[in-house]
């Protein structure tokens, strides 16, 4: 089992390679955002955490914990798990543009920063 995000990516092949390594790129952009390995997979953090990618047989997940605030910027959010967390599948290398990371991250540090920690608050029913 992975213990490092570099391990981790190292551990996947073809298109979910190809993806992943797309977005951490995407994601370690945005100012502010820092890097950790929790849960088994890579998690962003910006005054908690931010988003994350998840390897899964057919596809990736890029999910975000405040995405569900965030259905006007990106209306393929898909709303799941705990918390406002919202993510999107990924079948194919390409399939999400670099901009569209952008704004998403971007937008849950700013969440982030007037909000504070996702965590923290009281999960989803």
């Amino acid at each position: 089992m992975a213990k490092t995000v570099d391990d981790y990516i190292a551990g996947l092949g073809g298109w979910q390679a190809e993806a992943v390594v797309a977005l951490r790129r995407d994601i370690l952009s945005v100012d502010g955002v820092t890097e950790t390995f929790k849960w088994g997979h890579p998690v962003y953090e910006s005054n908690g955490p931010v988003c994350l990618f998840k390897a899964h047989k057919s596809h990736v997940a890029f999910a975000l914990w405040r995405g569900a605030e965030m259905k006007s910027l990106e209306p393929k959010l898909e709303e799941s798990g705990s918390f406002l967390m919202a993510s999107l599948k990924l079948q194919g290398p390409g399939e999400i543009k670099t901009a569209v990371v952008h704004k998403l991250v971007t937008a849950g540090v700013a969440l982030n920063a007037e909000k504070g920690d996702p965590t923290k608050e009281a999960k989803r029913v």
